[in-house]
């Protein structure tokens, strides 16, 4: 009875272990810059370079391109913010509470099934596109990886921050429009051609971004909306 009280409460959000920043305004200032640099500047012109130097099409590129990005959000967490990675919420697992390990037991086993069922034909082109083997050792650890670090950029880096000048739910807006309506999205705008901005596109981003930025806030552990996020089949091309 226990045990079904802990996953009632982990599955309605109420995490032991709520964020909470706890380092000093300079910290903070630096996170900001951190994530002006990889998330505004590096990010958008690594995307530029493969096009510019005609390789955004091989399917190695995006793998390599969420390699990078990753390897620059740990180097400027360590070497240029000067913190761990739990002031961001990147908690080692021994650190895990038991709802957050009871949401991620239950909650990415049943993610998998219901997307795999719900996007089986996007999985088959990709399939037919790259062979299964290409598709698992590949597409789908390239989708894994790019969510999780959009997460580590707009949720560790931005939102982190701005729930500690603004607020909890002024934090989390300002930083799910940033997401919504920044450069990772900008090809919804429509910008050059006649189809005009995809709204129903971005109400879907954001809605979803919204959850992932509750759900960070309530549990404190940014792992979890990133392994969520990068478990997202359209992350996966």
């Amino acid at each position: 009875m226990s045990l079904l009280r802990e996953v009632i409460a982990a599955h309605a959000l109420r995490f032991e272990r709520p964020m909470r920043s706890t380092y000093d305004p300079a910290v903070g200032s630096r996170l900001l810059v951190a994530f002006v640099l990889v998330g505004l500047a590096l990010q958008p012109a690594l995307s530029f370079l493969a096009r510019a130097i005609g390789l955004a099409r091989e399917p190695w590129v995006g793998l390599a391109i969420a390699i990078t990005l990753l390897t620059a959000v740990v180097l400027v967490l360590h070497r240029f913010v000067r913190v761990s990675g739990g002031a961001i919420g990147l908690h080692s697992w021994r650190a895990w509470t038991l709802r957050e390990r009871i949401y991620i037991w239950t909650v990415v086993p049943l993610a998998a099934v219901m997307f795999g069922i719900l996007f089986r034909d996007h999985f088959a082109r990709l399939a037919a596109v790259h062979g299964w083997i290409g598709l698992l050792v590949l597409t789908v650890p390239t989708g894994l990886l790019w969510g999780m670090v959009q997460e580590f950029i707009y949720r560790g880096f931005l939102q982190t921050e701005l729930v500690r000048r603004l607020g909890g739910l002024s934090g989390i807006l300002v930083a799910n429009l940033a997401y919504t309506f920044g450069p990772l999205h900008f090809s919804y705008f429509g910008l050059g051609t006649n189809a005009g901005a995809r709204w129903d596109m971005f109400a879907a981003i954001f809605g979803i971004g919204l959850f992932f930025g509750v759900l960070y806030r309530r549990s404190g552990n940014l792992w979890i909306p990133a392994v969520l996020h990068g478990m997202w089949p359209l992350n996966m091309s």
